[in-house]
């Protein structure tokens, strides 16, 4: 019997990429379970185009053209993976959040709210510093995000 269930929709942060590409260890494992699961089609990814200018400062900075070139190939759409443009109605949605969140930063309420207009079940960050994300859950990168996010606890 095939299932009709949509894969769940999960934003990725910045942070995932970092821990994925860049760390090694249990961080890199944690991220690399949720990409995996992404490549499989257990869930659909979601991220911002404003996550390939975060991730592309660091290996400019070192002259890492491996790396830069790397982001760029993988911050880009394909099957099971959005990338959202920084549009008029999330920017509106950012100021909105901001309101609400007066401690929310810029980059963080885009991405709060590309998360939300993009219908994502979750945030998986390793960022504590976003303080909230109203009506949609953070999720910690760590040892048990995928399956929170899989069981629908996320």
């Amino acid at each position: 019997m095939v299932s009709s269930l949509k894969p769940r929709r999960l934003y990725l942060d910045a942070n995932v990429f970092i821990a994925a590409f860049e760390n090694r260890g249990a961080r890199s494992d944690h991220a690399w379970w949720l990409l995996t699961a992404i490549e499989r089609a257990d869930l659909v990814g979601v991220t911002s185009e404003l996550t390939l200018a975060e991730l592309l400062v660091r290996p400019m900075l070192e002259q890492d053209d491996d790396l830069v070139q790397h982001y760029k190939e993988v911050i880009a759409p394909g099957e099971g993976f959005e990338v959202v443009a920084v549009r008029r109605d999330i920017l509106i949605e950012a100021a909105i959040l901001r309101t609400v969140g007066r401690s929310l930063k810029l980059p963080d309420a885009v991405h709060v709210a590309s998360a939300r207009l993009s219908h994502c079940v979750a945030i998986v960050s390793d960022d504590r510093r976003l303080p909230f994300a109203p009506g949609i859950n953070l999720v910690q990168l760590g040892p048990h995000a995928l399956q929170a996010i899989q069981q629908g606890t996320a």
